[in-house]
């Protein structure tokens, strides 16, 4: 009951938190079938709850069982379909044992041809690369199978989760499916020898997930490679909104493939830009259009300023706890997401009961145009930085310029490849 009355609420969170989110690959989720969703682990948890909202399916959910401090708590995760896993660091040896009761829901949900969605990688850092694979995902879809005769298949749904910036609100989120692992190949070598097929299965699964994650060739090219993704968003602007065609991931798996070892006039603009703190497009023109404010998109900026007031609050709120309470950046973004969506839920509903009926319409007209006044918002922000760049002294901007200029074709080793 709470989870589908808490998942409206995170998608409506969700269509503004983000600027983007495409999710392709719907297909290749089958539906009435049990499913597990075996995906990578870049933030703390936003990626099961955009899952949760932007596929049909109704999700079970595994997370680390830290979080599962009290009898309040862990009913209340309960109720959202959350199941806790215990690492050796949450509490030794004996929490371990409490993974059993954990690994026979999961075979219980896959009975009864429900979907279950499981971090691969088991923890989360930010960084564009694929992390070793834990062995859950194919422990519990094998043991599935092996314990209920009647089970034909477990699905394994290898899905692919891309942030453009995965700290920041207003950030890009791509997330692909790719086709389903068949989970029966691999029982036959399970019964005669559990541990192989478990590695087996986990090193078949790490090769097709791969594929989907947004990853350098390594770790040293990482400043060039976002570098060559930042200029390639400013030259191919993203669409606002919900999105299901994967043509962004596309271009950015390409280009973060296939990133050179060195570009250091590339890299020299864009430590300049940060100095100056301004982004690439503005240098690349991409928003003159927002250099000229008539008085009517004045008075929308200032319109959607006045509808956004009765959100800050909240919103402020959730970036203090978001900034201060967690102890990785991993998890700033989460918090602060969770709390704004658990406002939402709670508090919106409380407000309207109490306000006087222009004060219950100014509050609905918040909800209803937040997406729209954020966009307003964000053109003046468009339209100061292109004042900075205007303003700058005349040797700063020449030297922007030359830097601009001596970057040839920056994208040419993979531009004719990408769609």
């Amino acid at each position: 009951m709470i989870y589908y009355l808490v998942r409206p609420v995170a998608r409506y969170v969700l269509s503004y938190y983000y600027r983007n989110i495409d999710v392709s690959g719907l297909e290749n989720i089958p539906q009435d079938a049990p499913v597990i969703l075996a995906a990578n682990h870049p933030t703390g948890f936003i990626e099961p709850c955009i899952l949760a909202c932007f596929q049909p399916r109704a999700l079970h959910f595994l997370a680390r069982g830290s979080v599962f401090v009290n009898t309040f708590y862990n009913q209340l995760l309960a109720a959202v379909n959350i199941l806790p896993v215990f690492r050796l660091e949450d509490g030794g040896y004996e929490r371990l044992k409490e993974n059993f009761s954990t690994f026979e829901a999961c075979f219980r949900a896959l009975s009864r041809k429900q979907a279950i969605m499981i971090m691969a990688e088991g923890r989360c850092i930010h960084e564009k690369a694929l992390r070793p694979l834990r062995k859950g995902t194919a422990r519990i879809a094998l043991g599935a199978l092996d314990q209920d005769a009647t089970l034909q298949e477990v699905y394994i749904v290898p899905v692919g989760i891309n942030f453009t910036h995965a700290a920041e609100v207003r950030s890009t989120v791509m997330i692909r499916c790719g086709k389903p692992i068949l989970a029966s190949d691999y029982l036959k070598a399970y019964r005669q020898g559990e541990a192989a097929a478990i590695k087996s299965l986990t090193q078949h699964l790490r090769s097709r997930l791969s594929p989907l994650v947004v990853q350098f060739p390594n770790r040293d090219v990482a400043d060039i490679g976002e570098s060559l993704l930042a200029f390639d968003r400013a030259l191919h602007p993203i669409p606002q909104g919900i999105t299901n065609n994967g043509h962004q991931l596309n271009r950015e798996l390409e280009i973060a493939t296939n990133t050179p070892t060195e570009d250091p006039p590339l890299l020299r603009l864009f430590n300049r830009l940060k100095a100056h703190k301004l982004p690439i497009g503005v240098l690349l023109g991409q928003t003159k259009k927002h250099v000229k404010k008539s008085r009517f998109q004045w008075a929308k900026a200032w319109l959607s300023l006045l509808l956004l007031l009765p959100q800050l609050p909240l919103w402020g709120l959730g970036e203090y706890i978001g900034a201060s309470r967690p102890r990785h950046i991993e998890f700033y973004s989460p918090v602060r997401f969770a709390v704004i969506t658990g406002g939402t839920l709670l508090l919106y509903p409380f407000a309207l009961f109490l306000l006087s009926w222009p004060l219950k319409v100014w509050l609905l007209s918040s909800i209803f145009l937040t997406n729209w006044s954020l966009r307003q918002l964000e053109s003046i922000q468009w339209w100061w930085q292109n004042r900075k760049l205007e303003r700058m002294v005349a040797q700063d901007r020449k030297a922007l310029q030359e830097l601009l200029s001596a970057i040839e074709k920056p994208l040419a080793h993979v531009s004719h490849r990408i769609p």
